[in-house]
């Protein structure tokens, strides 16, 4: 009767202990559904307030980013182009980080057994035990170095294999064609370069990052919770994933859309980086206009609408931490002592002193190891939104080239290019703008090799934009097109691009350094050319072929338009199209550099007004 009697008074007493929590834990829902309702009516009040900013501002308008099926498409492809195979390098340092991680849950265990047994050598008064304790400890100092080390290299090493990757991927679609050209003048996408460089790097790392913040907490999960099963049986971690559950629940509620706030702050530092990259393209024409009072006007807004949303994203990841280190953190540590001495407890009429106080510092460290596994997975949400923010603005990026590779082939379909052809043919062809102005309706015309053409007509005619169709900058839009290879048309503008290289490859463009072969008939035939065209005195003050500087700064107008006649002789076309193309050459000049093409047998179509 009195084991009955006893039993009845345990079961009344854990039936009182867990009413208590369970009131606990009301509690605490209730209070952090007051700080929700708080949070977004404040979050409410404010909307209008940042909608005028932003129009006083003048900066791009803000989007949300929605967790749905396009963001994970989005996602899903991105991966696909950072694991591109079982075999890849990729998922081989993915295996070689798992490996080391489980080594390093594996070293944690044993330094559990360690304390534990050195818990027990102290309470023994056994000094030559606690001794031997304290040797292991220091080492195990080796292989735990060792095995962080190797995990830090291993992540750092896989974050380039990404961005190696994925901008690589970029360059193939984004260096397409006339995909260059149509990005920069539809506006199909704002920032492209700020994408492919800044965007990918982060990606990259938040990715390579997250994966060990997923990897480690699992295996400590699965190797914890078998290893505590062996003391308390599976109720342990159960209880301690139950918390978690919970907080969770409570996580989702409160806290607001990170990947909305990190991609528009790409968004909006892309914005200022490609506000200073223009005012260094036109430095001199601000300085003709001294504009440099209102340019710092429009740098400081741009800098103040990133800063704003800066601060907001500050301030959210602060309300965020203070959640997070409250409940996650050290509510993980509370939960973890607590269930290791509920746990231990049960078995303190079984156990000497010693022996109990090995088994409870041995529990005390794999309870605590196992809630905060549970509580970093439950702070992954920041560097999940890193990631899924960058992989909406790379996403976008893809989505635009795609839909400008649908239009490539369409366009492709009204053009017929014939190797051994002598013309450029026309017929009823339609030629329209990128923002969808007809330019020229049902035009037609041959251009025949031998016979030259001089093109006029005032401005906004369709000369410029003939050579665009011919050249597929523009897509023809209707009629036909047929042409002789691009590789036999050369086009010789105002402005002359100028590559990073060396004098070799500003005259050689757009053949690249490799097809060159530096030396012998190849370089004499350059320097003849050169001679030719009045830039032999270049090559003497620069240093040769082989001078590598800033040609754009280096280099003056007319210098610039030589180089262009350069590539042109030295590619040898059947068509050369002239679009005021000697603007910074003397007059004097211009008819020697037009005959040295004849010479070389080009067909020259002159577009003037």
């Amino acid at each position: 009767m009195s084991f009955t009697v006893e039993g009845l008074r345990k079961s009344l007493v854990s039936l009182q202990l867990h009413h208590i929590e369970y009131a606990a834990l009301l509690v605490t829902v209730l209070i952090l559904d007051g700080m929700r309702r708080w949070l977004f009516s404040r979050r409410e009040s404010t909307t209008a307030r940042r909608r005028r900013r932003l129009r006083a501002d003048g900066c791009r308008k803000c989007h949300d980013v929605c967790l749905d099926g396009t963001l994970f498409r989005r996602l899903i492809r991105l991966l696909g182009i950072c694991f591109p195979g079982i075999l890849s390098p990729e998922c081989g340092g993915v295996i070689v980080l798992t490996i080391l991680l489980t080594i390093r849950t594996r070293l944690t265990l044993a330094l559990s057994r360690i304390i534990g047994a050195n818990g027990r050598a102290l309470v023994e008064k056994n000094l030559k035990q606690l001794l031997f304790g304290v040797a292991d400890v220091a080492l195990y100092a080796f292989p735990a170095t060792v095995t962080n080390v190797g995990i830090r290299y291993t992540i750092s090493s896989i974050e380039w294999r990404f961005r190696e990757r994925l901008q690589r991927a970029l360059h193939e679609d984004y260096l397409r064609g006339r995909r260059l050209y149509d990005v920069a003048t539809t506006n199909t996408i704002d920032n492209p370069g700020h994408r492919i460089t800044n965007d990918v790097q982060i990606f990259s790392s938040e990715l390579a990052a997250l994966l060990p913040s997923i990897l480690k907490p699992l295996m400590d999960i699965v190797i914890f919770s078998s290893a505590l099963s062996e003391f308390g049986g599976y109720g342990v971690p159960l209880s301690m994933a139950s918390y978690y559950a919970l907080v969770a629940v409570v996580f989702r509620m409160i806290l607001p859309n990170f990947v909305t706030l990190m991609a528009n702050s790409h968004a909006k530092e892309g914005d200022l980086r490609t506000m200073h990259t223009q005012l260094i393209h036109h430095a001199e024409e601000v300085a003709f206009y001294r504009g440099a009072d209102a340019e710092r006007v429009n740098a400081d807004r741009f800098l103040r609408s990133y800063i704003r949303l800066e601060r907001q994203i500050k301030r959210l990841k602060w309300w965020s931490t203070l959640v997070s280190s409250l409940f996650v953190e050290y509510g993980s540590t509370c939960v973890g002592l607590a269930v290791c001495a509920f746990s231990v407890s049960r078995r303190k009429s079984s156990l000497d002193p010693a022996a109990l106080t090995q088994l409870y510092m041995q529990n005390v460290k794999l309870c605590v190891s196992l809630s905060k596994s549970i509580a970093r997975l439950l702070s992954l949400h920041l560097k999940l939104s890193a990631v899924c923010g960058g992989a909406h603005r790379l996403g976008e990026l893809q989505d635009a080239l795609q839909s400008l590779e649908q239009g490539e082939r369409e366009a492709a379909l009204r053009i017929i290019e014939e190797p051994a052809g002598d013309r450029i043919t026309f017929s009823n062809a339609d030629i329209v703008s990128p923002a969808g102005k007809t330019v020229l309706a049902d035009y037609s015309a041959t251009f025949k090799v031998g016979r030259n053409v001089l093109i006029m007509g005032c401005n906004g005619a369709g000369k410029t934009a003939l050579v665009r169709i011919i050249t597929g900058a523009w897509p023809l839009r209707g009629g036909s097109l047929m042409r002789l290879p691009l590789s036999r048309v050369v086009v010789l503008t105002q402005r002359v691009y100028l590559p990073p290289g060396t004098m070799r490859t500003q005259l050689t463009y757009p053949m690249s350094e490799a097809d060159v072969s530096p030396g012998g008939s190849g370089d004499a035939k350059l320097v003849e050319l050169a001679t030719r065209v009045g830039l032999g005195g270049v090559l003497e003050r620069e240093g040769g072929l082989d001078a590598w500087r800033e040609w754009a700064d280096v280099l003056s107008g007319g210098e610039r338009q030589r180089v262009a006649f350069v590539r042109a002789l030295y590619h040898k076309p059947a068509f050369v199209f002239l679009d005021e193309c000697t603007s910074a050459v003397s007059q004097n000049i211009e008819p020697t550099l037009y005959r040295l093409l004849l010479d070389e047998g080009a067909t020259l179509i002159t577009i003037s007004h």
